[in-house]
């Protein structure tokens, strides 16, 4: 990668729809953008309408920029992540880099950060948080049937079909699915196509229950 932060690249491999002398339309997961072919710095195809390309990361961050705009236009939710979120309050019990651990009611959950899209303190004790949906569903049907045993996070290996600067298409028991990298506590290649991972056991089990590509 170069010094200059204003062409500071990074690698991608992921879905190519359209090439024209100018641009690539590519997906990046959560939507398609344009990337002018000055921004790409070199390709190469990976398989059929996969590719993995070197491009400049300001245009990346200009792009996902505007995607979140127009999300935040159309949700009302600011910084909000795809799919429906639910509104709550409740007491931040413990917060680190990774996770977010919320008490309201009787209830009291860990969370990925990742699923969490903002939290506001209104007083001493209460904090209002905005999380998704379907996850905080999950969570909490989890806790009418308890596993002793299990272990809060979950190391094994998955194919990395496509990769973009925030996701990952991932191959794992048969099933395809869009897996956020900030949902990994930690992941390492192992091969060109394969990473070691490490990730909460409930958002994990979640993600290969009900993603889907």
């Amino acid at each position: 990668m170069e010094n200059n932060d204003n062409q500071k690249t990074t690698k991608l491999k992921l879905k190519t729809l359209i090439r024209t002398d100018e641009a690539f339309l590519i997906d990046l997961g959560q939507g398609k953008v344009w990337i002018p072919k000055t921004a790409i710095k070199s390709s190469r195809r990976k398989e059929q309408g996969i590719l993995e390309i070197e491009v400049v990361e300001s245009v990346i961050n200009e792009k996902r920029a505007e995607m979140r705009r127009l999300k935040e236009q159309l949700t009302g939710v600011k910084g909000s992540i795809r799919g429906e979120v639910v509104e709550l309050t409740g007491e931040m019990v413990e917060m680190d880099d990774n996770t977010l651990t919320i008490k309201f009611g009787q209830n009291q959950l860990s969370l990925p950060r990742v699923c969490v899209s903002e939290w506001e303190e209104l007083s001493d004790d209460q904090v209002r948080f905005v999380i998704q949906k379907d996850f905080l569903e999950y969570k909490l049907s989890q806790l009418q049937h308890p596993d002793p045993d299990k272990k809060p996070t979950v190391s094994l290996t998955v194919k990395i079909i496509q990769e973009t600067d925030r996701a990952c298409l991932l191959e794992y028991g048969g099933k395809r699915f869009w897996y956020p990298k900030r949902g990994f506590f930690e992941h390492k290649p192992r091969s060109e196509d394969e990473w070691e991972i490490t990730a909460p056991t409930d958002f994990w089990s979640f993600k290969v229950e009900t993603g889907s590509a």
